[in-house]
C-alpha cells in the first residue's frame, strides 16, 4: 500500500516546530526569484535639467541633441552616478530661458540647471550651488569697423550731416553780415567794400571772416556809423558763433572718438550699450549707472551691435569671443580684456542630494589635463596648469 503524501496528512499530525521548518522552506525560492529579478532589471532614474543654450556652454543641435562645456561635465557626472548605484540614470533637458530656469531650480521643479550660468550674492540666496568648473569675467564686443580711427574715419565724422548742417549755418550767417556791410559802406566807403555788388559782397565775407575769427588784419573795416554798429553787432554775435561751432566740431569728432576709443569698462558710460536680461552683466552694468539696452540671448544682443544699434555689448568674455569667432562675414570683435571675476556652477534646488555627487565628479573632472584640453578646444584659449 502506498504511504500517504504531505499534502494528504493532516496538519495536527505534525509537530509545530515542523510546521515551522516547512514555512520557511516553501518560502525560499519566492524569495529568491525577486532577488534575482531585482539583478537582472535594476531600477531606473531620471535627472530633470533646465537647460539654456549658451554657445560653447550649452548647444542644441538640430536633431535635439545637446552639447558642449557643461554637457561633457553632465555626462561625467551621469556616468558616476550609475557606476555608484548600479542603476540607469538617464537626462532629460528643458529648455528655458534665464530667469525661467533660475525659477524652476528655486522652486524645485527640475534637479538642477546648466547654461553659463555664474554665482553671485543674490542667486545664491535663492538657491544651492556646485563647486565652480569654469573662472572668467565680463568682456566686452564692438563693431571691428569701430576700431578705425585713421583719418578717413575723422574725415566721415566732418562731413557727416550734422556737421554740414552748421557750416551751412555758419555760412549764412557771414553772407548775411557781409551784404549788410556792404549796402552801408559801398557809398561811404567806396575804396575798400565798392566796385559793383559782386566784389563788395567779397570784400564784406572777407571783413567779417578776419572780424569773427578775432584776426583782423585792419585792411578793410567800416567807416560809416551804421556801418560800425553792424561790426560792433557781429563782433560780439561772433562770440556765440565761434563757440557753437567749436561745440559742433568737437561733437562730431567725440562720437567718432566713441566708436573707435571703446577699449574697457570705463568707456561704456556714454556709449550705446547692450547687453542680456537678467544676466550678471547686466547687473554689473546697472550698479554703474550704465542704460543699456536688454536682449534674450548673446546672439540677439550681437546683431543688434552688428545692425549699428549699439556701440557695444558686455557679456560673459567666454560666451562673446567664441560667438564673434563664429560668425560669418566679420564686422564684430570680441577686445582683449576681461573685468568683473565671475565663476560658472550648477545651480540646484537647496538641499539637493546631487549637490555632493556633482561636486566629487567636478573635482575629479577638472584636476585632469584632459579638461584644459577640453577648454581649449570650446573656448580656443590656451589654458596652462596652475
Amino acid at each position: 500500500m502506498p504511504s500517504p503524501s504531505l499534502a494528504a496528512v493532516p496538519l495536527r499530525f505534525f509537530p509545530p516546530a515542523l510546521l515551522a521548518v516547512l514555512s520557511v522552506a516553501l518560502a525560499w525560492p519566492a524569495t529568491g526569484y525577486s532577488q534575482q529579478d531585482a539583478t537582472e532589471a535594476p531600477a531606473s532614474e531620471t535627472i530633470v535639467i533646465a537647460a539654456r543654450e549658451t554657445p560653447p556652454f550649452t548647444m542644441k543641435g538640430p536633431d535635439g541633441q545637446w552639447s558642449g562645456i557643461c554637457i561633457d561635465l553632465l555626462r561625467e557626472v551621469q556616468a558616476d552616478l550609475q557606476g555608484a548605484t548600479d542603476n540607469e540614470v538617464s537626462l532629460e533637458f528643458r529648455e528655458l530661458g534665464l530667469n525661467e530656469l533660475l525659477a524652476a531650480v528655486e522652486q524645485g521643479e527640475v534637479d538642477l540647471g546648466v547654461g553659463a550660468i555664474t554665482v553671485n550674492y543674490e542667486r545664491e540666496r535663492r538657491m544651492d550651488f556646485s563647486h565652480p568648473f569654469h573662472s572668467s569675467g565680463l568682456g566686452i564686443a564692438i563693431g571691428s569697423q569701430e576700431q578705425d580711427d585713421s583719418w578717413l574715419g575723422v574725415a566721415r565724422a566732418v562731413l557727416s550731416p550734422t556737421f554740414v548742417k552748421v557750416v551751412a549755418g555758419l555760412f549764412a550767417a557771414l553772407l548775411v553780415s557781409a551784404v549788410a556791410v556792404y549796402f552801408f559802406e559801398r557809398r561811404g566807403n567806396p575804396e575798400q567794400f565798392g566796385g559793383g555788388a559782386v566784389r563788395g559782397i567779397g570784400s564784406g565775407m572777407w571783413w567779417a571772416a578776419v572780424t569773427l575769427t578775432t584776426v583782423g588784419y585792419g585792411d578793410k573795416a567800416p567807416k560809416t556809423l551804421p556801418g560800425r554798429l553792424i561790426g560792433l553787432v557781429w563782433m560780439f554775435a561772433g562770440l556765440f558763433i565761434i563757440a557753437s561751432f567749436t561745440a559742433s566740431v568737437t561733437s562730431a569728432l567725440t562720437i567718432n572718438q566713441l566708436k573707435a576709443g571703446i577699449t574697457g569698462p570705463g568707456d561704456l558710460v556714454n556709449a550705446r550699450v547692450a547687453t542680456v536680461e537678467g544676466s550678471t552683466a547686466d547687473a554689473y552694468l546697472r550698479a554703474r549707472g550704465v542704460g543699456a539696452s536688454l536682449h534674450g540671448t548673446a546672439a540677439d544682443a550681437l546683431a543688434s551691435l552688428r545692425s549699428g544699434e549699439v556701440d557695444a555689448v558686455v557679456y560673459d568674455a567666454p560666451i562673446l569671443r567664441y560667438q564673434v569667432a563664429q560668425q560669418s562675414g566679420g564686422g564684430l570683435a570680441a577686445l582683449p580684456v576681461i573685468f568683473a571675476p565671475q565663476e560658472y556652477a550648477f545651480p540646484l534646488p537647496n538641499e539637493s542630494k546631487l549637490r555632493e555627487p556633482i561636486n566629487r565628479t567636478l573635482l575629479r573632472v577638472t584636476g585632469q589635463p584632459a579638461w584644459r584640453q577640453s577648454l581649449e578646444k570650446y573656448l580656443g584659449e590656451r589654458f596652462d596648469e596652475l
